[in-house]
């Protein structure tokens, strides 16, 4: 509720491409939803205006990749803040990998992979 309030305060445009037929990971619920919304959380915070953010799955080699894309502002590897940290921690701790592709002023992409159970 409270990340659907934060959509509708900045008209952000939200998609949802969910391709992945295989979806069963080991994993703690609580965390793996905190790390999808602190993604959104900043793709949301360092969008100019009306982010535009995707959230795609999809399966490559046993794994389950999660994808969470935005055009915002982009992010420096010594921008890898406090929330950022948490993110790549759980994944770490769930067996899972996280990686960054980002680009000054065009946005990032931040993609998750989690072998599957």
């Amino acid at each position: 509720d409270s990340m659907h309030l934060q959509l509708q305060k900045r008209e952000a445009d939200l998609s949802l491409k969910l391709n992945a037929k295989h979806i069963n990971i080991l994993g703690d619920e609580l965390h793996l939803s905190n790390v999808i919304f602190n993604l959104v959380d900043n793709a949301i915070k360092y969008s100019k205006e009306n982010p535009k953010i995707t959230i795609s799955t999809e399966n490559h080699q046993k794994q389950l990749v999660i994808k969470v894309a935005d055009e915002g502002i982009g992010i420096s590897r010594d921008q890898f803040g406090l929330g950022l940290s948490y993110v790549n921690n759980m994944v770490t701790k769930m067996k899972g990998t996280i990686s960054v592709n980002s680009e000054k002023d065009k946005g990032s992409v931040f993609e998750i992979k989690f072998p599957l159970a």
